[in-house]
C-alpha cells in the first residue's frame, strides 16, 4: 500500500473530493461524512507540498460549486459563486490546518487531534446562510439519533467533532501501526463514542412523553402566486391591490375558521405568504386582528412589507397577534439570502422573539435565520420553535434536517412549514429534544 500511495498520490486526492460531494448539501449520505476525510489525509501525508493543498482547495471549490447549484438549481451568478467559493474554503480549512501541523513538524498524534477541532472551529464562527454549521457533516448524522443529542450539550459542532475524529484515528493507526499507544487511543475512542450514543439513546426513551398536546395549524400556499388567476380576483371590486387586500383577508378568515374547527391554537402561514405596500400594513394587522379576536385563535401572519419607491427597503416580517387580537410582536429576517434577498431587503436587528400563548412559548425566525449559532439558541426557553419559510425545492432536504438539528441543541419542539420556489407542501416535524419542557406532538393541516 505505501508503495501505492507514493506512487498514485493523487488517487486518495479523487476519492477524497467525490466523496466529499457526498459528504455535503443535497447528498448527506451519512457514512461519507465519516470516511470522506480518511483519503484526503492520505493524500496530505504523502504529499506535504504548498502546491498540493492549494490543489485541494481548487477541488473543494468544484465540490462546493457542484453541492450549491444542485440545491439552488439556479442560473451561473457571480455573488452565488463567491459563496460557492466561501463553501469550498470552509471545508478545505481543516485540511489546511492539518497540512500546517504536518510541514511545521508537530507530532502526529497533535495533529490528528486538530484537525477536528478546526472543524469544530470553522462552523462554530462561520455564520451565513450557505456556508454555516447547517450545511456541515452533522446534518447528515440524523440517522444516529443517539449520537445527535450530544448537540444539547455541546452544539451541532460537537457531533462533527465526534465524525471527524474518526478520520483522524483510522489515519493515525494507519501510519503508526497497530502497537500499544495506538490501539489505547482508538479503544478509548471507541468507548467514548458508544458511551455518547448510549446514553443518547436513553435520553430519548427517557423524555418521550405524550400529556400534552399543541395543535396548530398551517397553510402551504404562498397566496400572492395563487392571484396570478384572474378569476379570484374577479368576484372583488376595486384596485388590484384593494382586490388583493380583499382576497387574502377572507383567504385568513376561512383558514382561521377551519383551523378552529380542527381544535387548533395557532395558524401559521409560510413565508411571505401575503405582501402589501407600506402604507396599508396597519390596515392589514388591524384585520388580522380582528380574524383573531372573533375565532379565538393565534395567528402567526407573515408579511412582506413593500416600499413605495426604490429608495427605502422592503421588510420580510413575522407579525404573532393573539386570540385577544393584540399584535405581540413583529420580527424582520435577519439572515438575507444572498442574491434574492440581500439587495432589497432591510435586516432585522438580531434579537430573537419569545412569544406566551395559551400557557405555551413560542419562538420563530424565518427560513435561513436558523441556521445562526445564536439566533435559534436565544429562543430556546420556548417550548415550540415555527420556521416559516419560502426556499429553493431542493433545499428542502437538508435545511429541515437542520431545523431538526436545532431542536435537539436547543430542547424545543419545531414546526416547519415551507412553501417551496417551485412547489408548495407543508412539513410539520415532530422531533425528540434532549432537555425541557415537553411537547409530543404538532399537529399541521393542509387548509388550501
Amino acid at each position: 500500500m505505501k508503495e501505492f500511495e507514493n506512487k498514485h498520490p493523487y488517487f486518495w486526492l479523487i476519492l477524497g473530493l467525490i466523496l466529499t460531494i457526498l459528504s455535503y448539501g443535497i447528498f448527506n449520505t451519512g457514512i461519507c461524512a465519516w470516511i470522506f476525510a480518511i483519503p484526503l489525509i492520505r493524500f496530505i501525508n504523502n504529499r506535504t507540498k504548498w502546491s498540493s493543498i492549494i490543489l485541494m482547495l481548487a477541488g473543494m471549490i468544484i465540490a462546493a460549486n457542484i453541492t450549491f447549484f444542485r440545491l439552488v438549481e439556479d442560473d451561473f451568478n457571480i455573488q452565488n459563486q463567491i459563496f460557492c467559493t466561501l463553501n469550498g474554503i470552509r471545508i478545505w480549512f481543516p485540511f489546511f490546518v492539518y497540512f500546517l501541523c504536518r510541514y511545521l513538524g508537530a507530532k502526529r498524534i497533535i495533529s490528528y487531534y486538530a484537525f477536528p477541532a478546526a472543524v469544530a472551529v470553522a462552523e462554530f464562527f462561520i455564520d451565513n446562510p450557505f456556508i454555516s454549521v447547517m450545511t456541515s457533516l452533522s446534518v447528515s448524522q440524523f440517522w444516529n439519533i443517539g449520537l445527535m443529542q450530544i448537540a444539547s450539550v455541546t452544539g451541532v459542532v460537537g457531533v462533527s467533532f465526534i465524525v471527524m475524529l474518526f478520520a483522524s484515528i483510522v489515519n493515525y493507526i494507519w501510519e503508526e501501526g497497530v502497537r500499544k499507544d495506538t490501539l489505547i487511543n482508538v479503544i478509548s475512542y471507541g468507548i467514548a463514542v458508544v458511551i455518547i450514543t448510549s446514553i443518547g439513546m436513553f435520553t430519548v426513551e427517557r423524555i418521550t412523553t405524550t400529556d400534552q398536546t399543541v395543535r396548530v395549524a398551517a397553510g402551504i400556499e404562498n397566496f400572492n402566486l395563487l392571484f396570478e388567476d384572474k378569476s379570484i380576483l374577479a368576484k372583488y371590486s376595486g384596485s388590484d391591490e384593494e382586490k388583493m387586500f380583499q382576497a387574502n383577508i377572507d383567504i385568513i378568515t376561512e383558514r382561521a375558521k377551519r383551523a378552529v374547527q380542527n381544535e387548533a391554537t395557532l395558524l401559521v402561514f409560510p413565508e411571505e405568504a401575503f405582501a402589501c405596500h407600506e402604507p396599508s400594513t396597519e390596515k392589514y394587522i388591524e384585520q388580522v386582528k380582528t380574524i383573531a379576536r372573533d375565532n379565538k385563535i393565534n395567528i402567526l401572519l407573515p408579511l412582506l412589507r413593500l416600499p413605495l419607491d426604490e429608495a427605502h427597503k422592503e421588510k420580510n416580517t413575522l407579525n404573532f397577534i393573539n386570540s385577544n387580537g393584540e399584535l405581540l410582536n413583529t420580527y424582520l429576517k435577519n439572515h438575507l439570502v444572498p442574491v434574492v434577498e440581500e439587495p432589497h431587503t432591510e435586516r432585522g436587528d438580531g434579537k430573537t422573539p419569545v412569544i406566551e400563548a395559551d400557557e405555551v412559548k413560542y419562538t420563530y425566525l424565518i427560513c435561513a435565520d436558523y441556521t445562526s449559532n445564536k439566533y435559534a439558541y436565544n429562543g430556546r426557553e420556548a417550548d415550540i420553535f415555527i420556521n416559516p419559510s419560502y426556499d429553493w425545492k431542493a433545499f428542502q432536504y437538508f435545511t429541515s434536517y437542520g431545523v431538526q438539528a436545532r431542536a435537539i441543541e436547543c430542547g424545543f419542539s419545531v414546526l416547519r412549514n415551507p412553501c417551496k420556489r417551485q412547489y408548495y407542501s407543508l412539513r410539520c416535524i415532530r422531533q425528540t429534544t434532549s432537555h425541557g419542557k415537553r411537547y409530543e406532538r404538532s399537529y399541521g393541516y393542509d387548509l388550501s
